[in-house]
């Protein structure tokens, strides 16, 4: 039922910010409930919870989703134009933009989770994200093959995406990646 009332909370608070400016505050807020959930701070008031760090958050999650949505855009076109091209130099340019796909993909799936974990400056998150990345690789290739079973699982039972959806991909990717920051504590701490 927790599950359900976030994920309710999520579409409601991503609406009112007109969706554009909503889903990335609500996505914070939501990866923030479900961070103190699984650091045992079950009892958490969860709106009470969820809309302060939606308003909190509202500008500064949005001045980061908005470069994601601008290096997404440019991947694209990238990837668009390397499509219609031909001869050596596409094979060239093919690899490098996959090389900063998966950049991309693996900033983006840790940059949030980062960003309501850590307290860092503005181009931190994105360097920490990255390299919190690369180094738990495994970690992030679980989160990719959930996300592909969890896809799977609401083509097969759309009737629980309404319920369901962004709070699991939250649980998801905040479960492991708490796993990733504390094996990275615990490393950082030897050292």
């Amino acid at each position: 039922m927790k599950i359900a009332y976030l994920n309710l909370l999520w579409i409601i608070f991503t609406v009112i910010g007109l969706f554009i400016f909503g889903v990335f505050p609500a996505s914070v807020a939501l990866l923030s409930v479900i961070r103190k959930w699984l650091m045992k701070d079950a009892d958490i008031p969860i709106f009470k919870s969820f809309f302060l760090e939606f308003k909190k958050e509202f500008i500064r999650s949005n001045i980061f989703g908005f470069i994601f949505i601008v290096a997404a855009a440019i991947l694209y076109t990238n990837f668009s134009y390397i499509l219609h091209g031909s001869g050596p130099l596409q094979g060239i340019l093919t690899i490098g933009l996959i090389i900063n796909g998966f950049i991309f993909l693996i900033t983006f799936i840790y940059f949030f989770p980062v960003y309501v974990h850590y307290k860092l400056k503005f181009r931190e998150y994105f360097k920490h994200s990255f390299l919190m990345g690369l180094i738990n690789i495994h970690h992030f290739l679980l989160i990719c093959f959930l996300f592909f079973t969890i896809y799977h699982l609401f083509i097969y039972f759309p009737v629980y995406v309404g319920l369901f959806l962004p709070s699991m991909i939250g649980l998801t990717v905040m479960s492991i990646t708490l796993i990733s920051f504390n094996n990275f504590e615990k490393k950082k701490s030897v050292i």
